[in-house]
């Protein structure tokens, strides 16, 4: 059985802490990952992220250690609790790398997500690689303002 992992990287043009920002604070999520975002930035922290033709994902943040690491636990389902049996978790690692900073998100938890674990990972595969070419967009069109 294949491994259980959705995992894509990204070289983008913008200082860590750009992109520290931009995975991190509420108004700035909202202009790359979805149309609203809620976050209590601190382990245990909650939070909502959401889309207007998919719903509200309740998050609960797992890890910070600003600006390296960021993880955070979602619902599989609009309004879910982000328990483990219903829920992935997505850590991004930020590196410093060729004059911008590579961002590497690893979502895990797949064998515990219950339903469809095949077709949730493909969705969320193509989610992921939509949603961190608009954040490279939306970062890489700051930094050249």
């Amino acid at each position: 059985m294949a491994e259980l992992i959705v995992t894509r990287t990204v070289h983008i043009m913008a200082h860590r802490s750009a992109v520290w920002a931009a995975l991190t604070q509420p108004e700035l999520i909202s202009e790359w990952f979805g149309d609203t975002a809620t976050l209590d930035l601190r382990v245990g922290g909650t939070g909502v992220m959401g889309w207007s033709d998919w719903g509200d994902f309740r998050v609960v943040v797992e890890e910070v250690d600003e600006p390296n690491v960021f993880a955070f636990r979602w619902g599989r389902e609009p309004g879910e609790d982000p328990v483990v049996g219903a829920s992935t978790v997505a850590r991004f690692t930020l590196t410093d790398r060729d004059g911008g900073t590579e961002l590497t998100v690893v979502e895990t938890g797949w064998e515990e997500a219950g339903g469809d674990v095949e077709s949730l990972m493909k969705g969320n595969d193509q989610g992921w690689l939509e949603e961190l070419g608009e954040l490279q967009a939306f970062l890489e069109k700051q930094d050249s303002a």
